[in-house]
């Protein structure tokens, strides 16, 4: 069904367009020969136990910045570079920050690989995992895009249709962000090889470059899959798993999406979706902060689409995800170089997108974002996978080197250039900036 025939007007879908966004970043501190860092977690930071957005994830060396949720991409963005800055600011002499989703190279025994000691009881649960799925295999990092309705947008969602609930608005767009994985892989993949010591021997290693290899089978999983159905079928099919021991523990659902409200599962039942979490894309070596802001509204666009369409039926959603999934490996795993099998449908769904935001005043251009994602998809060779295939002359070697060059450069650049969002500021005010960071305390970017 059409946002006009449910009644959704211009307001209501731009409403829904400047949803709230945080994001979640990750990437690995290296050395300046790019191997995995052997510091300890930055001294001049809040000790990882207590700092809510500057954190250690699965590894020792994995650094993850964790933003609030604005209602403004370019704002979000503004809060990633300052907190780049405090994280950059406080590494060791010689570390880096390494801006690719595939780890460095690592020792043939792994033991340069540690994981991050937060504390007892999450120290256990990732021994048992990095046991289970190979520790290497745990040492991708990517972007995570939380994306969660206004409280304005749910009153009015509530009003115009008060049979339908918000957990199935929800459902809707974490259908329909599953469903176009695929398309998500083709315009923003950005790992077209692993590294050294990264596959093990058992590993069938791709011979050629792909778009995505974190997006493939071959990146980091555990093959479970829960239900899409609804939130109680989400939440009992992944008890079901852990006590069938197909994943570890709760937190271990990796999929695409995740639907959110706490740390525990089963609050979805009580609370509902706060909001929905998508572990999609790769970084982006060609940006400072590893995102861009094409990648953040795109997502703002397909969220607003799949609520106002309406048009996922929830109870052959798990069927249809599951063709999804083999349709998204099959993308992840072409060459850059080449058209997608499913061109065609790519460019019909990005056509039906600029059509729907059409007239509709939004803080980004909408249009020209989708024409800019359309060339890419006539165009393969100017997608990120491509460009850095490309660039290194299809020479793993030379992409390795050409990605510690850009390490080397956003550290220099970002250490050195004003405090994003307090450009007006003195030096010395910038400067209290940056420490309160360090220490954890919150900012407001105005």
């Amino acid at each position: 069904m059409a946002a006009a025939d449910k009644g959704l007007n211009k307001q209501l879908i731009a409403d829904l367009v400047n949803a709230k966004v945080g994001l979640e970043v990750e990437t690995h501190r290296i050395n300046h020969d790019g191997q995995i860092s052997q510091f300890d977690y930055p001294h001049d930071l809040l000790d990882q136990k207590r700092h809510h957005f500057i954190k250690n994830d699965f590894l020792q060396t994995q650094s993850e910045l964790i933003t609030p949720p604005t209602l403004s991409t370019q704002k979000g963005l503004q809060y990633l570079g300052v907190y780049h800055q405090a994280l950059r600011g406080a590494l060791a002499s010689g570390e880096l920050l390494w801006p690719y989703s595939m780890p460095p190279h690592m020792k043939a025994d792994h033991s340069d690989i540690k994981i991050a000691e937060v504390d007892s009881d999450s120290y256990v649960y990732r021994q048992k995992v990095a046991k289970i799925r190979d520790i290497q295999r745990t040492s991708e990092t990517g972007v995570h895009v939380n994306i969660g309705l206004t409280g304005d947008v749910i009153n009015t969602l509530q009003s115009l249709n008060p049979s339908d609930s918000i957990d199935n608005v929800y459902l809707q767009a974490a259908v329909g962000f599953m469903q176009y994985h695929w398309l998500l892989t083709y315009l923003f993949g950005a790992t077209p090889y692993a590294f050294k010591n990264y596959f093990s021997e058992k590993t069938h290693e791709p011979d050629h470059p792909v778009r995505s290899i974190r997006n493939s089978n071959l990146g980091y999983g555990n093959g479970f899959l829960s239900s899409y159905q609804s939130v109680a079928e989400y939440v009992k099919q992944i008890h079901v798993a852990v006590n069938k021991h197909q994943i570890i523990a709760e937190r271990e659902y990796y999929g695409t999406v995740r639907l959110k409200q706490s740390d525990k599962v089963s609050d979805l039942l009580s609370k509902g979706i706060a909001y929905i979490e998508l572990r999609i894309y790769d970084l982006d070596p060609f940006e400072p902060t590893f995102v861009s802001a094409d990648a953040i509204d795109l997502i703002r666009l397909m969220f607003a689409y799949f609520i106002s369409r309406n048009s996922f039926n929830l109870r052959v959603a798990d069927q249809e995800i599951a063709v999804a999934v083999k349709k998204n490996n099959q993308v992840a795993l072409e060459s850059p170089l080449a058209v997608t099998r499913y061109q065609t449908e790519a460019i019909t769904f990005i056509a039906r997108l600029s059509k729907f935001c059409q007239h509709i005043t939004l803080p980004f251009n909408a249009e020209q974002l989708c024409l800019k994602m359309i060339e890419r998809i006539e165009n393969p060779l100017v997608t990120p996978s491509a460009r850095l295939v490309e660039w290194a002359k299809s020479d793993r070697g030379d992409l390795f080197n050409l990605l510690l060059k850009l390490a080397k450069g956003y550290q220099n650049d970002l250490v050195n250039r004003p405090v994003i969002g307090f450009e007006s500021r003195t030096r010395e005010s910038q400067t209290e900036i940056l420490n309160q960071l360090q220490q954890g305390k919150s900012i407001l970017i105005k």
